[in-house]
């Protein structure tokens, strides 16, 4: 764990570096210009400790595309702390990792939206000091790293959190919660299975046979399903009006096209505070596009993205399963319209912008970048 830590410091310097000799300043009054603009000039803007700050908390269900958004806030000069090079996850060892705290929140809830109080004691005191732990290590992490680089914002993934939403509140008030949401229908096709294999025995434990022993495909829908809906309701009813929460939910089929990309870039730029002018995000999000493209990205992405509708297409019965058990989360996310029908073009769940975001912002040669994964290489990357 200490070489892991060694190496991961390792690697942050050495981008810490090149993005003070590569970062652009924008013209004008020093005075004028946003801390966002001046992230990585060493002279102007020196680190400060945002470890004590709200955390950007990314999560949703396995396989939604987690990664896409890190890598994105990345580009937006959040910093993510993360233990895991390829996932960008955070794993929670300092807890003995998350499948067995997350399973003693639900297996009594049977629910992601509840109140912490209505859990029993002793489970609810074992919840309580394993977040204890783990906010410990992340405002630790935060701390050690915004140390080295100007950060407006910090923050996290790591998917399965969305069960613990509440709990999360209590060692991080006010988090911001990026909710990321595939099609239900694919998830049931992907080799990654382990929230079924973890979680949904203790997630509907008091649902009776006719749930507990639905096939695996029905039960994949059902608790993508079951979970993100309740994710939505206890942020939106319970999180925002009273806890101040930041909830951007985002679909990750918008990110197949550069321009649907930039809209996401945007939305997050200003719903999560990040500051940068537009200008200046456009610069830094172009150099990630380039990138992208030159690995051809962007054609790669878009046959993930759909491919219930090949898998279920000789199979009319496990189409109208997967239908039938995922019926309520499809209609919320808006993946069917409100008649129950399949919608042809992806609808976004954030107010698109009604103009093209940068095609009036000039091109710049140089402006930092960040493609934080060693595993850009990887055709799983998402």
């Amino acid at each position: 764990e200490r070489e892991r830590e060694r190496e991961r410091e390792r690697d942050y310097v050495l981008y810490v570096r090149e993005d003070y000799v590569n970062d652009q300043v924008s013209p004008g009054d020093v005075g004028g210009i946003s801390a966002a603009q001046l992230v990585g000039v060493k002279n102007l803007l020196p680190p400060v400790d945002i470890s004590n700050e709200p955390p950007i908390i990314v999560g949703g269900t396995d396989g939604s595309g987690t990664r896409a958004v890190v890598t994105l806030l990345s580009n937006l000069n959040v910093l993510m702390v993360k233990d895991d090079a390829c996932t960008f996850d955070v794993h929670a060892g300092e807890m003995g990792g998350w499948p067995p705290v997350v399973r003693q929140a639900i297996r009594y809830a049977q629910s992601a939206n509840y109140n912490p109080e209505d859990i029993p004691s002793q489970a609810r005191d074992y919840i309580r000091g394993s977040m204890q732990k783990f906010a410990r290590k992340m405002k630790a992490e935060a701390k050690r790293f915004s140390s080295l680089k100007r950060h407006q914002r910090w923050g996290f993934k790591a998917p399965i959190s969305q069960m613990l939403l509440p709990f999360l509140e209590e060692v991080f008030p006010g988090f911001s919660f990026v909710h990321v949401l595939r099609d239900g229908r694919d998830l049931p096709f992907s080799k990654n299975q382990s929230p079924v294999d973890k979680f949904y025995d203790a997630l509907y434990r008091d649902a009776g046979s006719s749930v507990l022993n639905l096939p695996p495909k029905h039960k994949a829908i059902k608790m993508w399903s079951d979970a993100n809906t309740q994710v939505l309701q206890y942020m939106e009813s319970v999180q925002i009006p009273s806890k101040g929460s930041t909830y951007l939910p985002l679909k990750i089929e918008m990110s197949v096209e550069e321009e649907s990309l930039l809209q996401i870039g945007y939305v997050c730029n200003q719903k999560l505070e990040l500051g940068y002018k537009r200008e200046d995000m456009c610069c830094r999000l172009r150099g990630y596009i380039r990138l992208l493209k030159q690995k051809d990205f962007f054609n790669g992405i878009k046959k993930r993205y759909g491919k219930w509708r090949q898998k279920t297409e000789s199979n009319p019965g496990l189409r109208q399963a997967l239908h039938l058990h995922g019926k309520n989360g499809l209609q919320k996310f808006k993946y069917l319209d409100e008649h129950g029908e399949d919608t042809t073009v992806v609808t976004p769940l954030h107010d698109v912008p009604s103009f093209r975001i940068c095609d009036d912002v000039e091109e710049v040669e140089t402006c930092e970048f960040d493609f934080p994964s060693k595993c850009i290489e990887s055709p799983n990357i998402r």
